[in-house]
């Protein structure tokens, strides 16, 4: 178990282990059965301890990146490096992403490549050109946007924030 090679302390595991068994729900809505079904995978929804479990438990897919982070949180995957070359970049981008991949995949957890997107970030003191070097990541080509939403903000290689305002303001 994941939290026992943690080190976390025995009583905490066998409350956790208490907490995820032996769980049951019913759905309520018009016309429904009103019966109660077990329910063996995931944590409780909207208990303050699941979130918690789940970082705890994916812990080991956010490497130590240097001048680079990796985040993630379900199938969504945020990595972001950093270096002098766009292509150095892309080549970085790609090995991190299969190693988190192939650590992902003894977990049980996949990422939705589909849905990742590209921006090569530029410093304000940046003067080269703009690069549209697309990143390739398992056989599907993603050229870079020109602006990107995270967490609800709208970013822009330049992280101008008039774009963001401009949308919100649509």
């Amino acid at each position: 178990m994941i939290l026992t090679r943690e080190g976390v302390s025995t009583y905490l595991v066998a409350w956790i282990k208490s907490f995820l068994s032996e769980r049951q729900c019913r759905l309520i809505f018009q016309g429904a059965p009103n019966v109660f079904c077990p329910v063996a995978v995931g944590t409780p929804q909207g208990s303050p301890i699941s979130p918690l479990l789940f970082v705890l438990y994916i812990a080991s897919l956010h490497p130590t990146i240097p001048q680079g982070l990796a985040i993630s949180y379900v199938d969504d995957l945020t990595i972001t490096v950093g270096s002098d070359f766009v292509r150095s970049n892309i080549r970085a981008l790609q090995y991190y992403f299969s190693i988190i991949q192939r650590q992902g995949a003894n977990l049980g957890v996949a990422f939705s490549v589909p849905k990742t997107e590209l921006i090569h970030w530029r410093t304000p003191k940046d003067r080269s050109d703009i690069s549209f070097a697309p990143m390739v990541i398992n056989d599907m080509r993603f050229p870079p946007s020109q602006v990107v939403r995270w967490l609800g903000y709208w970013l822009t290689p330049t992280l101008h924030s008039s774009v963001h305002f401009l949308r919100r303001l649509a």
